[in-house]
């Protein structure tokens, strides 16, 4: 009676079925990318769609430089419109038959310090040392230049100007806010994509292949205790 050919022959089975899982673990680990397919055409699409996601990546954090600008702008539009509120009282007094040339004289005082702070805050607005309350990026607030409390319509251009502005950059804003949520939109299909064919991570390779190790030392002593007893049994038997 050959009581060891049963684990012997599992024992084989076991051996095969690791080694061949060896086998492809270590090329898996060897190789830069596992791909799924026979030929270098995954590699060609995957290393595209890596380029692709490369590239939004790269374009979605453009446009949150390009909010973060906006979002600037649009406080400094803010200050600046308040301040322009400020300026058309001060010239709709100032317009008025009943002050005197004193009275006057202390609103244009007003009238220099509230543009001179509005000034300020135009210079202040930046970003990347860029002004970006410039012509530069179309959104131009020098008309402060030309201001003068005797001329209401100059101040009321001002406010106007500044509104026109502001819904600009409220446009602009949210042109950019659509584009980021598209744009990760598409780098998660991308992903999802190229993880179809891209690699497995090396780590997770590497446990696959320890658990292999594992299971077939588990299995190998599991039947090599289990002969054991069928032999110390056989033994008792025909003694």
């Amino acid at each position: 009676m050959q009581v060891g050919n049963s684990f012997n022959t599992q024992t084989s089975n076991y051996v095969n079925d690791n080694k061949t899982g060896v086998e492809k673990a270590l090329a898996r680990i060897a190789a830069t990318k596992e791909l799924n397919g026979t030929d270098g055409a995954s590699l060609i699409l995957s290393n595209a769609l890596s380029s692709q996601i490369s590239s939004m990546t790269q374009s979605i954090q453009n446009s949150n430089d390009a909010i973060g600008m906006y979002q600037i702008a649009d406080g400094a539009l803010k200050a600046l419109s308040i301040g322009s509120d400020t300026l058309g009282e001060l010239s709709v007094r100032y317009n008025s038959d009943t002050l005197n040339a004193s009275q006057k004289g202390s609103l244009e005082q007003a009238f220099t310090s509230v543009t001179k702070g509005m000034k300020d805050i135009m210079a202040q607005a930046t970003f990347n040392g860029q002004n970006v309350l410039s012509s530069t990026l179309g959104l131009d607030a020098s008309q402060l230049d030309s201001l003068s409390i005797s001329n209401q319509q100059s101040v009321s251009d001002l406010q106007n100007n500044l509104t026109s502005l502001s819904s600009e950059v409220s446009s602009r804003t949210k042109s950019y806010e659509v584009g980021i949520a598209n744009a990760l939109s598409s780098v998660s299909n991308l992903t999802s994509a190229n993880a179809q064919i891209s690699e497995t991570p090396l780590d997770k390779i590497i446990s696959d292949f320890s658990q292999n190790q594992i299971k077939l030392d588990s299995s190998m002593m599991a039947q090599l205790h289990q002969t054991t007893l069928m032999q110390q049994q056989i033994s008792t038997l025909l003694a």
